[in-house]
């Protein structure tokens, strides 16, 4: 369940079926044609057992009733929800960058050959749990050189740049960009009408236009990225307040339902 790739591992090495809801990034939507896969439309509920990537938290996943079922969970995150994880039948949880590191290390303990397609999938999965590289450290590369091998890096962004985004609206949303220059900090305030132009934006402009932090405005929240220095300082200290104040539900990085970027500009004066 869960990510593509996680998807295929398991399919390839205990067979079944596996389940992919759409996809939200058009990563995924490359990742999947690369490796030949469909949204799954069978009844999920009807599996015997079920293999749970990347989360261990099942407010991810409730919309499978897993009551009185078997089940095994392969994470990476901190946040561990202590109740789900008690009752599966096994689980291997271990804090990384991203879980096709404890994936392929797991796999090499057992003896497990994986597939080509599955390894060049574990690099793509790496590629963007690192934000594109940016937070990633000598093990980051060390693995992916081992997911890579023969194939070429430019074989990697035609898969995941293979879906094209609007151009019109791209740059629609570039003319409407608002700059804010706010204690020496340099914030972008822009309206998406897609994740995928956001991402685009963060690929290829965050770092060129010196961009410290960005704000994203999304159909169903805001989604703030900034610099790796400043998540100590301003997300943990100033931002996680703000959520908490508010009672603000956060779903894959977006603020549900919060729009009001005025309040995040407001207690960064205090930064």
């Amino acid at each position: 369940m869960r990510r593509n790739s996680f998807s295929i591992l398991g399919k390839s090495v205990f067979g079944g079926n596996y389940y992919i809801s759409y996809p939200e990034l058009r990563s995924g939507s490359g990742l999947i044609d690369f490796l030949d896969l469909h949204n799954n439309s069978a009844d999920v509920d009807s599996y015997d057992i079920y293999f749970i990537y990347d989360t261990s938290n099942y407010e991810d996943i409730n919309f499978i009733n897993l009551k009185n079922k078997e089940y095994i969970v392969f994470d990476h995150h901190s946040k561990i929800d202590e109740y789900f994880i008690e009752k599966a039948n096994f689980h291997y949880i271990k804090k990384s960058s991203a879980n096709v590191i404890n994936l392929y290390e797991l796999s090499v303990k057992n003896s497990i050959v994986l597939k080509n397609e599955i390894l060049l999938s574990f690099a793509i999965a790496l590629y963007t749990d690192t934000l594109m590289f940016r937070t990633a450290r000598e093990k980051e590369f060390f693995y992916f050189s081992k997911f890579l091998g023969n194939n070429k890096f430019e074989t990697i962004l035609n898969i995941i740049y293979s879906k094209n985004i609007d151009l019109n609206e791209f740059l629609h949303s570039l003319n409407q960009m608002k700059l804010y220059n706010i204690n020496r900090l340099k914030i972008a305030v822009i309206k998406f009408n897609d994740i995928n132009l956001y991402q685009a934006f963060l690929d290829g402009l965050l770092d060129v236009l010196g961009i410290d932090i960005v704000i994203g405005i999304l159909p169903f929240g805001i989604k703030i990225q900034m610099k790796k220095k400043y998540v100590q300082k301003i997300y943990h200290k100033l931002l996680i307040p703000i959520q908490k104040k508010f009672n603000i539900k956060k779903v894959h990085g977006i603020w549900i339902d919060f729009f009001d970027y005025k309040i995040i500009l407001d207690i960064l004066k205090h930064y």
